[in-house]
């Protein structure tokens, strides 16, 4: 098969992506499979990832589920039940339940706003928690007629057996779905070595906490094993990502369940009745709840003052570093020991005729020009350099690691691409702006930054007497 031809069996046919659906099977099947041997005897399964898994795929922004989608999901749950040998009439009861409360689920979720939807805000979990208690009573629901028939139970019973089931797999799995990176942009923004975020010692220690606590369950033993792990997982919220917890509690809620359903985990209880074992799994779905909780909330108390440092250290108008937040940087970066030997340079940018500006075409028209300059001057800056408005129309750059030369071509590249760029500032009306530029250079990065902005703007004070629209050293 030729590079040309597979490309094209790729390609949507009839409005649908053939791989994609068939990656909705196959996910789907192979989920339900492994479900169907996690079984104890007497029990349809230990632990079910087959329904939340589905309903994470479903919500995926790149690829809106179809109707084939739907189709072939529960194809692949008949598939997976015939080829365990249930019997057409079981296999069908029990897809229509699997995909009641998938269903309910995705259709409440996926009129979420993103930030709940991510369970990055504050109330997320509150929704979380609403929106998969209705998708397993939707199942519940389905399981008041279906029970009877397949276990011979009461209605009742067959409402909080299929109620508790989906309750425990969709508060496991889900959030895991719901907050998982982009793997393909996650691979793009970590190419490097050095894009990798270094780990310390003790940032493993939660995690051999919550090991620890695993082991220790399966040593002593008893009925209070269960919570053991939940101090270890209330330090991993707050300490890893909230996708990092979530795959920590669905590791909790799958060992625990199947630990004890294989005898690894003795709890000195009884688990051949299903109320024991509905018993089991709302107590571990409300284990795993408080490490997601304590994950969003940390989540979006982090975003919030992630944005406040940002408003703290940036120029409203131009979304540069301003005064204070250049010069904390600039500190910063100086006094890495990468650049204590190497050549540091620092650039002192002012717009020519900037109040002439604002007389002639008001103060709205020199705003745009500020802007204009701040985007003209990053796109001339190379990756690492530092720039910054330090107030009014002047502007302050920090190169390290950059000689004299080049200081002065990199300079001079921005002097002559602002000279070339056309401001509008109106209807039909456009200016063209120039800015003049002081360059200090010195050997080493042991001078204070406060030093090197006063040389630097000694050039741009002879830049200015010597013409305009020039660079100085």
């Amino acid at each position: 098969m030729g590079i040309n031809q597979a490309a094209d069996d790729a390609r949507p046919v009839d409005g649908f992506d053939l791989q994609d659906v068939l990656f909705i099977g196959v996910i789907v099947f192979a989920c339900s499979i492994f479900g169907i041997y996690t079984a104890p005897p007497g029990v349809l399964a230990a632990f079910w990832p087959a329904n939340a898994v589905l309903v994470g795929l479903m919500l995926r922004p790149r690829h809106p589920p179809t109707p084939l989608h739907w189709l072939v999901a529960a194809g692949a749950y008949m598939l997976a039940d015939l080829y365990m040998q249930h019997g057409w009439p079981k296999s069908a009861m029990l897809t229509a339940t699997n995909l009641m409360g998938v269903s309910v689920c995705y259709f409440l979720l996926s009129r979420m706003n993103p930030e709940y939807q991510s369970l990055r805000h504050p109330r997320s979990m509150l929704r979380f928690v609403l929106v998969v208690v209705s998708g397993a009573a939707a199942a519940g629901a389905v399981g008041i007629f279906i029970h009877p028939v397949l276990f011979g139970g009461s209605p009742s019973h067959g409402f909080a057996f299929w109620f508790s089931t989906e309750l425990v797999n969709y508060i496991a799995i889900l959030p895991v779905m719901l907050t998982m990176p982009d793997v393909r942009r996650w691979l793009t923004e970590h190419k490097r070595r050095a894009d990798w975020s270094s780990w310390r010692v003790e940032q493993l220690a939660p995690l051999a906490a919550f090991a620890a606590s695993l082991w220790l369950g399966t040593q002593l033993g008893g009925p209070g094993v269960i919570p053991y792990p939940i101090p270890a997982m209330l330090w991993c919220a707050l300490t890893y990502s909230l996708f990092a917890t979530a795959g920590i509690t669905l590791f909790f809620s799958l060992w625990t369940l199947l630990a004890i359903s294989s005898g690894t985990l003795v709890i000195g209880a009884n688990f051949d009745s299903q109320q024991a074992i509905m018993s089991l799994r709302v107590g571990v779905t409300l284990t795993a709840l408080a490490p997601l909780t304590v994950a969003s909330v940390m989540v979006a108390r982090d975003e919030l003052l992630a944005r406040l440092k940002y408003a703290a250290s940036h120029d409203v108008l131009t979304q540069v570093l301003n005064r204070g937040g250049f010069l904390t940087c600039a500190e910063a970066l100086l006094a890495t020991p990468q650049l204590h030997r190497r050549p540091v340079a620092v650039m002192m940018m002012d717009i020519d005729f900037f109040k002439k500006v604002n007389d002639s075409y008001g103060h709205a028209a020199g705003d745009v020009v500020l802007t204009n300059f701040a985007r003209v001057a990053e796109a001339g800056l190379r990756s690492g350099d530092l720039l910054g408005r330090l107030g009014g129309e002047e502007f302050a750059v920090l190169l390290p690691g950059c000689g004299a030369e080049d200081a002065r071509l990199i300079a001079q590249r921005i002097c002559d691409a602002f000279a070339r760029h056309a401001v509008a500032v109106g209807d039909s009306q456009s200016l063209n702006s120039t800015v003049s530029i002081g360059v200090c250079c010195l050997p080493g990065s042991g001078t204070p930054i406060e030093t090197m902005l006063s040389s630097a703007d000694t050039a741009l004070y002879k830049a200015k007497h010597s013409g305009r629209n020039r660079v100085e050293l």
